[in-house]
């Protein structure tokens, strides 16, 4: 009864992870506010510390991991995990932090869905990667649906050029975000293929460790952690951000992509505005009708890039 795409994997399977993904990722942006504010709005943990840490404590939790497969991955292979881990997990977890100090969290959340578009572009101009009509016209549907989440019914340039609305810098380190992730989902799925989805996770957050411990010498953080009343609270959300968020999640995007293409996993961050803006409205912000269309038209988006996957020789 299940259709099934590369490598036999059933479509249930692909969607189940698809929005596990989805959550997961959706629930960071509300994760990275708790480390960076705390209930009245005040400073914690700075930009820099959260985005070292998150790091930091993910590649703890896998370095075993590395430390056994790393024999078993050629050397010409290095340079390429390194990218993964510089451009999929470095920089955008500092931009993504640095962003939240001018966006709200739930924003943060639906600019993550330029990441296909930058996929897409990136695939085509640098790995001469070929798409569907299905996918393309998928994934502009997608992004319009994101749009419709960021505008809730109104006009896109009054949100994002109003004086009450949303700050330029955040949008644009956010959309670089994206830039890179597409990057790095590229590489993956043309240069690194043959390895193992948590060895490459492992790896890559190994290699690019010792960066993100170098950012936290001289840090504040012990003393924040011990005096803040904040300390504790926004810590544990740290360590759930970089565990859960970043290296098991990225253990499954990388099997993900093995599974599919870079379009269609990359496709998780239309679905991220839907978690996104829930956990906005459990956090005390609005959520209208137009979240809700716009959440449909995502989801229709995400099918149709699925679709033209699988129909893909």
């Amino acid at each position: 009864l299940c259709k099934t795409v590369l490598n036999q994997k059933p479509i249930w399977m692909i969607w189940g992870v698809l929005l596990l993904l989805a959550f997961v990722w959706g629930s960071s942006f509300i994760l990275m506010k708790i480390a960076l504010f705390d209930s009245s709005g005040a400073p914690v943990y700075s930009p820099m510390d959260v985005a070292a840490l998150r790091i930091t404590i993910a590649a703890l939790s896998l370095l075993p991991v590395a430390i056994s497969q790393f024999k078993n991955v050629p050397r010409k292979k290095w340079i390429w995990i390194l990218g993964v881990g510089t451009f999929g997990n470095l920089l955008p977890a500092y931009l993504f932090t640095s962003a939240q100090t001018e966006l709200p969290s739930a924003i943060a959340g639906m600019l993550n869905s330029l990441t296909p578009l930058f996929t897409m572009i990136i695939a085509v101009l640098l790995f001469k990667t070929a798409i569907s009509r299905s996918q393309l016209i998928g994934l502009v549907i997608g992004f319009f649906g994101a749009m419709l989440l960021i505008s809730d019914g109104g006009n896109l340039v009054d949100v994002f050029m109003s004086e009450s609305g949303i700050s330029i810098v955040g949008c644009r380190k956010v959309a670089l975000a994206t830039l890179f992730y597409g990057l790095s989902v590229n590489i993956l799925r043309n240069k690194l293929l043959d390895v193992g989805a948590t060895t490459i996770a492992a790896i890559a957050l190994a290699f690019v460790m010792p960066i993100a411990v170098f950012a936290l010498f001289g840090s504040d953080v012990p003393t924040i952690l011990l005096e803040n009343p904040s300390g504790i609270k926004s810590m544990l959300s740290v360590v759930v951000l970089a565990v859960i968020g970043t290296a098991l999640a990225l253990a499954v995007f990388n099997a993900l992509i093995k599974w599919t293409d870079a379009l269609t996993a990359s496709s998780v961050t239309y679905i991220i505005p839907v978690f996104a803006a829930m956990w906005g409205f459990i956090d005390g912000e609005a959520l209208t009708v137009w979240h809700l269309i716009g959440g449909l038209v995502i989801l229709l988006g995400v099918a149709l890039v699925k679709r033209g996957s699988s129909g893909k020789k």
